[in-house]
């Protein structure tokens, strides 16, 4: 594989015609130096027999390289031609979100990847943008960028244009003023996993993912370390991407609350001082307690057991959880 090259990873759990409209929309803008790498978090349907039915079906054919657990050794250079390349890796068991993507980001740190794009599968990139994302992080120097994200079925309508960090809770920013008509690429303070293109040397200084949340936040919680250590972050707004908002969790959800309250609460704890996080949690559960009769008014009896649920199952961690230990070293057993 040319090097440095870019490996654009896609995280699919029982999303396979998702996920094939996703690489379908990065396959029109193919390069050479780009890998594709699709890790399926065990899904339960039949997403992988799709991806692998796709694959052989296309035209020109994509080369398929099948890994069947994360001990699979980094396989030697095989190609024969300028085809694009799919590889298609299988977690075994569903590692959540930075456990997914963890995965495929050693795969692809083993395989020399100069920058490494994560993807959401339930998102469409318009053509040209991949090139424009790539041209947006190069001329500003950015060690971590991310497009402009629009929902879907409004494609008019903003999803993510930059975030900013909040003691409350980060927050996306959702219009962007830029400072002027040539702009290419505006600072930003966390950039969403929806779409984030992360330099080797991030990787290799603040580690990988952190795995302790099983669903949200991580993406910003990276970004905080990577403000942290320097590393510079951009949106490049003339990316446009568009996002079928909450495929992997329904809005609104018991399943969706739950996690969301349950990570928030993990990453302050984790990035906060005791004092901060006590008063947090304070405010927080206050807050809770109003939400409670606002959800029982409208009888939302899931809400309020998946909100304090999360609650009890925080506490039950350590006080002061540590960040994960996430080696970039390849394919390591879990």
């Amino acid at each position: 594989m040319p090097s440095p090259y870019l490996a654009i990873l896609i995280l699919n759990y029982n999303g396979g015609e998702d996920t094939i409209a996703c690489a379908q929309s990065i396959l029109k803008d193919w390069r050479d130096e780009y890998e594709l790498i699709v890790i399926d978090n065990a899904s339960t349907d039949d997403s992988v027999a799709k991806l692998r039915r796709w694959a052989d079906d296309r035209r020109p054919a994509l080369e398929l390289v099948f890994a069947t657990s994360p001990k699979t050794p980094v396989p030697p250079e095989t190609r024969q031609t300028n085809s694009p390349r799919l590889t298609l890796l299988q977690t075994g068991s569903n590692l959540g979100f930075a456990g997914g993507n963890n995965v495929g980001i050693r795969y692809a740190l083993g395989r020399g990847a100069g920058r490494i794009l994560l993807l959401n599968n339930d998102t469409v990139m318009e053509a040209g943008a991949l090139a424009k994302l790539i041209e947006g992080a190069e001329r500003s120097g950015a060690d971590l960028a991310g497009g402009g994200i629009y929902e879907y079925d409004r494609p008019s309508r903003p999803w993510y244009l930059g975030g900013t960090f909040n003691w409350w809770g980060d927050r996306t920013v959702t219009s962007l003023r830029l400072p002027s008509a040539a702009a290419i690429a505006v600072e930003t303070g966390w950039i969403t996993g929806c779409c984030l293109l992360v330099r080797r040397q991030v990787f290799e200084e603040i580690g990988l993912l952190d795995e302790g949340a099983f669903l949200y936040c991580e993406d910003s919680d990276f970004c905080w370390h990577a403000a942290k250590a320097g590393f510079k972050r951009f949106v490049v707004p003339g990316a446009r991407i568009y996002h079928k908002v909450s495929r992997s969790a329904a809005p609104d959800s018991a399943f969706q609350r739950y996690h969301a309250t349950r990570s928030r609460l993990y990453f302050h704890s984790k990035n906060h001082t005791a004092g901060s996080h006590a008063l947090f949690l304070i405010v927080f559960v206050l807050s809770r307690m109003l939400r409670t009769l606002v959800w029982s008014l409208g009888g939302r009896w899931d809400l309020i057991s998946a909100s304090w649920r999360a609650l009890k199952d925080s506490f039950r961690q350590a006080t002061r959880p540590q960040r994960a230990p996430s080696s970039p070293r390849v394919w390591e057993g879990r």
